[in-house]
């Protein structure tokens, strides 16, 4: 009977520690430390020149319409003010709406109609790409480096054949640089997040000239909110070895001048990911590219870039030399992203979103979730499902564990005579605990084994929450308008009739406090141990697992009680039916 509570309470505290470090320490350490550089970023921002690959001839300070360009302390402007003082293409799209920048060319302003940033239904579209000056600068480049002649650079004014990029369509964007060299780039967007880019340069010159293809993305920020050690957020490429990611501290890290870099010859593509957006640019896979991924900067003032370029090429006089290009830019949507790799043949493409290390059950969870979702139009409702699969699955197993813990239950006389009797001698009262459980034909461990079971569904749920955006904003009923975000609906608060936000382990919804009640009532079924210190571990895990779940996935809570309901239920069944089983000896 100690081996089996002290393997429950090795269970539930191993649980407890791997998933609260992540609120108790790791995250609230992480965002105290995000809005200390955000802050400083706001009070000290620099405008600063924008690096490319060292290739280029370009290194033209940016400027903002309307500010000194020698000042280097001026703040970021209003987004939509920017937006308004530029000669730009129009994007529209049914998922999609933004601009494009003729001075530059620059991909700089994309919007995500499809997601809002809040629950609010008056919040504004998730805006993804901003144009330099504002405060989350964040924008693509494609480009030429250009030997012995001048190339366009970010000041280069291009002019255009249609003032709109629709879904479907493309616009051709040329330049001249008035010495022998004509510049062409058609950009195309399909129906969802892709833009393919088709770049031309034709010499009209008397000399050979040396070009070489880019692309570069710019990031001036990093991702807000809460930034947890489960889920990677910053630069990452897929190449001819896999995947491989760098954390923005990664680069921070490093030193001024180094780079992350890598040569491709069998495709893949370089970005940027958080936690539900992707930015990657993908290079023809049918020839060779290098990738680097990099910081710039100081904490008052950083970028961070993501870029790949082709080797040099000779342009003999009165040839052209095209290359294309494409760039996801959009929600990562995993049918969407899993679309792209399969059929696109994008590689791995769909992996931005960080399924984890044990991807082989987060997967093929959120298909079944996906699955259920199709059928009953609610994620909530899907999880309630596949909580009663799970269990279904698992029916022999918890069978066998309850029918050992009712057993064990018939057997505390026994057990509490043998303590009495061996009370002095410990070696002697485990031999003879071990001979009962041998004679009675009662294995202690397997009444841990429905809990245990349920860790790996656990965990891979939760991560399902949390990285999909599947699950984002997701409603379930009645005050559950979010199943990737924690319960609302606070008992600290009184439920919103006083004026208060609780935040960390005060934020205590209705929903957490009905786990834990369901918990502790599902423990007091199971057979109490005669240890006093481990009956009080016992009575305060529901109370730890309380609080501790409340910062968690209010999708997560839903499992975890309606499994709980479901082994009650279960339990409750098998004990009315079970005949009590007498002890076959004495002690």
């Amino acid at each position: 009977m100690e081996d089996n509570r002290n393997f429950m309470i090795a269970i539930a505290l191993t649980m407890a520690i791997l998933l609260g470090y992540t609120y108790l320490y790791d995250a609230p350490r992480q965002q105290a430390a995000e809005q200390v550089r955000q802050e400083q970023k706001v009070a000290q921002a620099e405008q600063k020149s924008d690096e490319i690959p060292d290739f280029s001839n370009s290194a033209a300070t940016e400027t903002i319409p309307g500010q000194n360009p020698m000042d280097a302390s001026s703040v970021s402007v209003d987004r939509d003010e920017l937006l308004t003082v530029r000669d730009r293409i129009i994007i529209e799209s049914p998922h999609v709406h933004g601009s494009i920048a003729l001075k530059g060319a620059r991909i700089d302003d994309l919007t995500l109609t499809d997601y809002k940033e809040t629950l609010d239904p008056d919040s504004k579209d998730v805006a993804l790409l901003n144009p330099v000056g504002t405060a989350d600068a964040y924008f693509v480049d494609f480009n030429w480096g250009v030997d012995g002649a001048k190339g366009p650079d970010k000041n280069s004014v291009w002019t255009a054949d249609n003032d709109m990029l629709e879904a479907g369509g493309s616009v051709t964007l040329k330049w001249d640089n008035g010495a022998g060299l004509l510049f062409s780039r058609t950009i195309s967007l399909d129906e969802n997040y892709m833009f393919s880019v088709t770049q031309e340069v034709t010499n009209t010159t008397d000399t050979a000239i040396k070009v070489a293809q880019y692309g570069r993305i710019v990031r001036h920020s990093r991702p807000k909110g809460m930034s947890l050690y489960i889920l990677h957020e910053g630069p990452m490429w897929s190449l001819d070895d896999g995947m491989e990611e760098f954390t923005f501290s990664d680069l921070e890290d490093m030193g001024k001048t180094e780079k992350k870099t890598a040569k491709s010859t069998d495709g893949g593509w370089v970005g940027i990911t958080d936690k539900y957006w992707l930015v990657a640019l993908i290079p023809d896979p049918k020839k060779d590219f290098n990738v680097e991924v990099y910081r710039r900067g100081d904490d008052t003032s950083e970028k961070f870039y993501a870029n790949f370029f082709h080797g040099w090429t000779t342009l003999k006089s009165g040839e052209s030399y095209v290359e294309s290009s494409r760039l996801f830019a959009g929600a990562k949507k995993v049918s969407l992203l899993d679309y792209y790799t399969d059929v696109e043949n994008v590689k791995m493409l769909n992996y931005a979103i960080d399924w984890g290390m044990f991807y082989f059950l987060t997967k093929p969870i959120f298909y079944l979730l996906e699955l259920l979702y199709g059928f009953v139009g609610n994620f909530g409702v899907a999880i309630l499902l596949l909580t009663a699969i799970v269990k279904l699955a698992m029916f022999p197993i918890a069978n066998k564990g309850y029918k050992s813990m009712n057993k064990m239950k018939v057997l505390q006389p026994k057990m509490q005579a043998l303590k009495e009797k061996y009370s002095d001698d410990k070696t002697k009262l485990q031999q003879a605990t071990m001979e009962l459980y041998k004679k009675e034909k009662v294995n202690p461990v397997s009444g841990c084994l429905p809990m245990l079971l349920q860790f790996p569904v656990f965990f891979a749920l939760y991560k399902v929450l949390y990285v999909t955006i599947d699950m984002r904003h997701a409603p379930f009923f009645g005050w559950i308008k979010d199943l990737s975000g924690p319960d609302t609906m606070l008992v600290t608060n009184l439920f919103g009739l006083i004026p208060w936000e609780p935040t960390g382990f005060l934020a205590l919804g209705i929903l957490p406090i009905f786990m834990g009640f369901t918990m502790w009532l599902q423990m007091q079924m199971n057979p109490s141990s005669g240890d006093p210190m481990q009956r009080k571990i016992m009575m305060f895990m529901p109370i730890i697992f309380t609080f501790m779940l409340a910062q968690f996935s209010v999708g997560l809570v839903i499992y975890w009680t309606f499994s709980n309901i479901l082994g009650i239920l279960q339990q409750w069944i098998l004990m009315r039916r079970a005949d009590p089983v007498p002890a076959k000896t004495k002690a």
